[in-house]
């Protein structure tokens, strides 16, 4: 319901700049009601002395931009707000920490909070500190002799960044960041900016990052930014605060929805002086833009830098047309620009839709919208108009992805196209409608398994040794793993003669034996006995100990603190002959699991169509009669969140 009112809100403030011929400043001051003798206050107070002709703009720069800002009050954020600082403290995973604060607080609910907007409640003292503050950073320091004054605007004097509450936080974050700057001498901006960041670290050492947090939690205040834990976006809006304290220029630049992932992603960027970009991700090494490697493998349709300042120029070509937006492009939210190209090694296409790919031919005034896919659902990522011959064109579009097109109407995605991708080496556009012709499919997973190719790979090399001896002294060799497993449990048969009273596993180097789950047989079933290896593991919490290997579950794992030394293994108490061995890698939980329910879908022209339920016999799943050349999804009903669309090339799942 918030969300709702501050759409109505802003547009109402919109749609009046759209009718009238007066400045935005006059527009912005009209809409603050009774709040506007305090936005006069400011703006009176720098028109006083032309010395402070420039302040007098920043400040119209603020106002003119500040209808549609909002934050919230409450106490439920300072309850809440402890799980960012536990992160830092606690050696427990960030889901333990989030469960303990459930059971003692209940769950963050933001409908408990007050909605405020920034141009109601501001007073001219906030806005004058943190003008003053600003410029003192920007003209103090030799690093912004090359920094514009509409730089500075955007990247450097906004007093807020997200939706955080608001707080008077440059007087002391510059308390903090300044001493660390004392000695440094240079006119770039990058060099600062890499000064600083290696300061911070050797002060706080390295964020813990987590998408684990509370629910609905809006971005992170100030104050509870200096935790310096949490999800790329919490960590990227610490790195602004302090930065901009410092006078460094910098933003944020983000995907909407990664090209083979269910979320976005965001990240710090800076201009040096002679306007390259570089870019910090996770608060880590600040490198020249394409020397980052997420550049380049990173899978993304669009990349936008957020600004403090509306995209007036895109909000008004949408207003024409008169439709229902999408949040993001919405009013309120369109604070961003294109910069996609800066993450292409300049190599983009125009993407012509042709018009046999319609389900129907669409008018011209319509905006249409490209999307990718995010679990089950469609996230626009870009927009375009038709143009007077009715053609549909996206300029500066990453290929590759899968996508589809939609109009937005009565807040829901009206399909236009089948899924498809344009093919990176033929630039073909390949449709995924689903034909005629069945075929049959294996699937041995919901997501992608390459999130979890570090530990399948530290398998390779893993050996199962089998000794009369504790200490696995003279131990005979009974299986070594060559291959990466490619499902959850890999059985590999054993042709040792020998009894052996103790088994185990031991990791290959550099592996901290990471392993899930180990299961010994004997030509009559399954072996059992007292668990035994090397205590310790790297998380020091004791989730991750040699104990897990044995323990029936697929989803807990060992990750021995030493890179080589780690093994687990059985006392039988007695010898005996082992026939078989089976294996699970350390893993993400996104296999396919015994006795849990699936259900298969294939996409179609009005959403996703169900083609059979089943549960699962084994770590795999076997559908007959599945319509060929189709786009598919396999929910998991019984466990489980992550979950992403894929192709099938001949035998082989294709997740995009």
């Amino acid at each position: 319901m918030k969300k709702i009112i501050i759409y109505v809100y802003f547009l109402v403030f919109i749609l009046g700049c759209s009718r009238n011929t007066y400045s935005r400043l006059e527009q912005a001051l009209d809409f603050s009601g009774k709040n506007r003798v305090e936005l006069e206050k400011v703006l009176k107070h720098y028109a006083l002395y032309p010395a402070d002709s420039l302040k007098y703009r920043a400040a119209c720069f603020l106002i003119e931009n500040m209808p549609g800002y909002y934050y919230y009050e409450g106490e439920e954020l300072n309850r809440h707000a402890v799980y960012f600082d536990a992160l830092g403290k606690s050696k427990k995973q960030p889901e333990q920490i989030l469960d303990s604060l459930h059971t003692l607080l209940g769950r963050f609910n933001r409908n408990t909070l007050d909605l405020k907007y920034d141009i109601h409640e501001i007073d001219s003292a906030y806005l004058c500190e943190n003008i003053d503050l600003a410029f003192l950073a920007w003209t103090k320091y030799p690093w912004n002799r090359h920094t514009s004054f509409d730089d500075f605007c955007e990247y450097i004097l906004p007093y807020r960044i997200g939706n955080e509450r608001l707080t008077n936080w440059r007087r002391e974050y510059y308390k903090r960041v300044a001493p660390l700057l004392e000695t440094l001498e240079t006119d770039d901006p990058v060099v600062a900016a890499r000064y600083l960041r290696d300061a911070i670290i050797r002060e706080k050492g390295k964020p813990r990052f987590t998408m684990v947090r509370p629910g609905g939690y809006p971005s992170l205040d100030a104050f509870n930014a200096l935790s310096f834990n949490g999800s790329c976006d919490d960590i990227s809006q610490f790195a602004l605060f302090a930065f901009r304290a410092a006078g460094i220029p910098c933003s944020i630049d983000f995907v909407i929805i990664c090209g083979n992932y269910n979320l976005g992603h965001s990240w710090v960027v800076f201009e040096d002086k002679n306007g390259n970009d570089y870019v910090m991700d996770f608060f880590a090494e600040i490198e020249y833009i394409s020397d980052k490697s997420y550049v380049r493998k990173l899978r993304k349709h669009k990349a936008y830098r957020k600004t403090f300042s509306n995209n007036i120029g895109a909000m008004r070509a949408m207003e024409k047309i008169q439709e229902d937006i999408p949040a993001l492009f919405a009013t309120p939210n369109y604070r961003f620009k294109d910069v996609t190209i800066l993450y292409s090694n300049n190599f983009l296409q125009t993407v012509s839709i042709p018009a046999d790919m319609l389900y129907s031919p669409v008018p011209q005034n319509r905006i249409i919208y490209l999307c990718g896919p995010a679990w089950m659902g469609w996230k626009p990522v870009d927009w375009t108009v038709p143009d007077k011959k009715g053609r549909i064109v996206f300029h500066n579009q990453n290929i590759g992805d899968i996508a589809r097109l939609a109009t937005y109407e009565d807040g829901r995605l009206s399909f236009l196209t089948d899924p498809f991708k344009i093919d990176e080496q033929n630039h073909r556009i390949c449709r995924y409608a689903g034909g005629k012709e069945v075929t049959s499919a294996t699937l041995f997973s919901k997501y992608p398994i390459e999130d979890d190719v570090v530990f399948r790979s530290r398998m390779v090399g893993g050996v199962f040794e089998g000794s009369d001896n504790p200490s696995f002294l003279d131990a005979d060799t009974l299986y070594v793993i060559k291959d990466m497993p490619y499902r959850l449990i890999t059985q590999v048969p054993v042709s040792a003669n020998k009894e052996y009273r103790y088994v185990r596993y031991k990791g290959a180097a550099d592996s901290y034996c990471n392993i899930a789950e180990v299961r010994f047989s004997s030509d009559t079933g399954y072996l059992t006995g007292k668990t035994i290896g090397t205590p310790g593991c790297w998380e020091a919490d004791g989730s991750h100990e040699y104990v897990n290997v044995f323990d029936g579950v697929t989803e807990t794992s060992f990750d021995h603190n030493t890179p080589d030394d780690g093994w687990a293994g059985l006392d039988f108490g007695i010898p005996q002959k082992i026939s078989a061995i089976a294996y699970t890698p350390r893993n993400h939980d996104n296999y396919v699991k015994k006795g849990q329910k699936y259900e298969l879908f294939i996409n179609g022209k009005n959403g996703w169509k169900s083609l059979e339920v089943k549960i699962a016999d084994s770590d795999s799943l076997h559908y007959e009669n599945v319509p060929s050349g189709g786009l598919y999804y396999l929910k998991n009903h019984s466990s489980g969140n992550e979950e992403r669309v894929f192709l099938m090339e001949g035998d082989k799942q294709i997740f995009k």
